[in-house]
């Protein structure tokens, strides 16, 4: 089959290409995870229990806990820290994350310093958005739990998603 000659070649494009091939790998590192829990994760009540030190928080903190099929923990990390009203997220950051960490599943947990954990309007639409975004690959949002004092709303349980 002859190439047009204004169209791409790839066995040229092998043979000559010169610059950097990139290529992402998650390393890892055995026993440097005790905070993980053993347990699999089957209510938004657990996950408030288990991250309820956000409480004391003075600053916003955005954590993605990512997930095995059988939602036991595979990693848990700190996406954002914000400030005493906000925390910036990006979905995109999230969800490389569970990629990275080959997840099935992704909760979304973060405070709110207030105390007060109902739900801000852009709480519920980057939930939202987080959730579409998920659907795509497939990784299931399972929640996005805000943890209040003493008190947790849970974005799944109340319908948001």
């Amino acid at each position: 089959m002859k190439q047009k000659s204004n169209s791409f070649n790839l066995e040229l494009f092998r043979k000559t290409y010169k610059g950097p091939t990139v290529r992402v790998k998650l390393v890892v590192m055995e026993k440097t995870a005790p905070y993980l829990p053993s347990t699999p994760f089957t209510s938004s009540e657990q996950v408030a229990d288990y991250f309820s030190s956000l409480e004391e928080e003075p600053r916003e903190v955005l954590i993605a806990m990512y997930l095995d099929n059988k939602h036991r923990a595979l990693g848990i990390e700190e996406v954002s820290k914000g400030t005493l009203t906000a925390s910036l997220c990006e979905p995109r950051a999230i969800l490389q994350g569970a990629i990275l960490a080959n997840a099935a599943a992704v909760i979304v947990v973060h405070n709110h310093a207030s105390g007060l954990p109902a739900p801000s309007p852009e709480d519920i639409a980057v939930t939202k958005r987080l959730k579409e975004l998920a659907d795509l690959f497939p990784i299931r949002l399972l929640d996005h739990v805000i943890i209040g004092r003493k008190s947790y709303y849970s974005l799944a349980d109340n319908g948001v998603i």
